[in-house]
């Protein structure tokens, strides 16, 4: 990565860890994805990407069902790519759709079980038509409840 880091709309730094190439990657990929998504009851088409520990991206989109409750949403699929790819630990998640670009609370405990219990995983919130927002899983997930609670780390699974 780059020397060059991703600024929130404030200006202040978001995390330490992620550059601006990083953050338009992470945006391009979520941007990509969101259009397979399969929405035909609310037509809210998301996408999202993770960066895993390794550096890789991985990307995934919502999936809805008719009754709606079991439906998938586009950053639990992004994690699950990655699951399947064989990565443990998420160092950035970005949400592409038409509303906030901020993760659910069920999409936020999901990265919290893969965020090593770091609460500067950054977070790219990105609503269609707006500037990229950058936050961290602390400020939009302040007492979480993880794996580190019970001593477990998920790269050892």
């Amino acid at each position: 990565m780059g020397e060059e880091t991703a600024r929130a709309t404030d200006g202040t730094v978001a995390g330490s860890r992620i550059d601006q190439a990083t953050v338009e990657a992470l945006v391009a990929a979520a941007t990509s994805s969101r259009q397979h998504a399969y929405s035909p009851y609310s037509n809210h088409l998301v996408g999202s990407a993770v960066l895993d520990g390794e550096g890789r991206i991985h990307s995934g989109c919502n999936v809805e069902t008719v009754t709606l409750q079991q439906s998938m949403h586009a950053e639990r699929t992004a994690v699950a790519a990655m699951v399947a790819a064989g990565g443990r630990r998420i160092q950035a998640v970005t949400v592409v759709g038409p509303y906030s670009g901020v993760p659910c609370a069920e999409c936020r405990q999901v990265i919290w079980e893969f965020s090593g219990g770091d609460p500067d995983v950054v977070v790219i919130s990105a609503p269609l038509g707006e500037e990229p927002e950058l936050l961290t899983m602390g400020q939009i997930y302040p007492r979480p409840y993880g794996p580190e609670t019970k001593g477990i780390d998920p790269r050892d699974y």
